[in-house]
């Protein structure tokens, strides 16, 4: 009796409202295989860590194991050899959990993947979520104004009136058909589009009057942006990897006739980089690597597989970023 008179007074404190209901507990029963993500294997004795439950897998990969639990827990799979895979899981998601986990060997190498996606492992992951459109543009360019930051980027350029050369598209279009090799396949056959801009038309820098979600590619002849650009050899992408965002790839005229080039500043727009603080790797179309002209090593396609499997903004060695889940 008396605790009814305390209760009565402590809710008459809170305004007249009903008391808060605590998040709903319930307990679920989650189920895999765990496998190598490079060769297919089951993983057998890994630990699989959900909250604070865990479970062994079996010798044939399988684990199971209940949660009670609300909210959003934790995820671990874990296992000698490999690199722990760290994420959450979502209550309310698929109860079916197949951890793919990463090996300390078969060809991959985590300091190359740092390199070529995470700025060295100084950040998350950063690709398309949504493949881009790709839109060629059929007329030249031509810079009127330099920027003076040290870069000699173009600040301002023109349209005239020549067409690009056939090579370029070509190469384009070629180095574009490589997209699944660099991608594991998750990208292969995005859109490509051409356009006709008129003679005289003004293209802002960082903006270039295209679309969002959409690349544009332009082809710069000899004359202020090629000729202070390695004589026409020199490229680049410029874009947020974003389908809120424009991007735009630009060729010099000597660039826009290497294939090996071209399909590299293409790889940019899917995420691959080449960041400072150690000399080029020698086996990625991210250095210097020829072979059949793409430049595409299998150690790019290898890296470039796993990178489309995690999520954007992927951290080193093999952790999910926040709000991610992997069910």
């Amino acid at each position: 009796m008396i605790y009814a008179v305390l209760l009565g007074v402590a809710c008459g404190g809170c305004g007249g409202g009903s008391p808060t209901a605590p998040s709903a507990t319930t307990t679920t029963t989650f189920s895999g295989i765990v496998t190598n993500i490079v060769t297919g294997a089951v993983v057998a004795g890994a630990t699989i860590t959900i909250g604070t439950v865990l479970a062994t897998s079996a010798s044939d990969g399988t684990y199971s194991l209940a949660v009670t639990t609300a909210g959003t827990p934790s995820f671990s799979a874990a296992a000698p050899g490999y690199y722990t895979r760290e994420s959450a899981v979502s209550m309310s998601g698929s109860k079916t959990i197949n951890p793919e986990i990463i090996p300390q060997g078969d060809g991959f190498n985590l300091e190359f993947f740092n390199w070529l996606f995470r700025e060295n492992g100084t950040k998350g992951t950063e690709r398309p979520v949504v493949i881009p459109n790709y839109e060629i543009w059929t007329r030249q360019m031509q810079c009127t104004e330099l920027s003076t930051d040290g870069y000699d980027a173009c600040k301002r350029m023109i349209v005239i009136a020549d067409s690009i050369p056939a090579i370029y598209e070509e190469n384009i279009r070629s180095g574009i058909a490589q997209f699944g090799r660099l991608t594991g396949g998750a990208f292969a056959n995005p859109t490509i589009t051409t356009k006709t801009h008129p003679v005289d038309l003004v293209i802002p820098r960082n903006d270039w009057l295209t679309a969002n979600g959409t690349v544009s590619l332009s082809y710069f002849p000899a004359g202020l942006w090629s000729d202070a650009n390695s004589d026409g050899n020199n490229a680049y992408m410029s874009m947020g990897l974003s389908s809120t965002q424009p991007g735009h790839i630009l060729h010099g005229w000597r660039a826009a006739e290497d294939l090996g080039i071209v399909t590299h500043e293409l790889a940019h727009s899917l995420g691959y980089g080449h960041p400072s603080g150690r000399e080029k790797w020698p086996d990625s179309i991210m250095g210097d690597y020829q072979d059949g002209g793409y430049g595409i090593s299998a150690a790019d396609e290898l890296h470039g597989r796993i990178l489309y499997k995690r999520p954007y903004g992927s951290l080193t060695p093999d952790r999910d970023p926040a709000g991610a889940t992997i069910n």
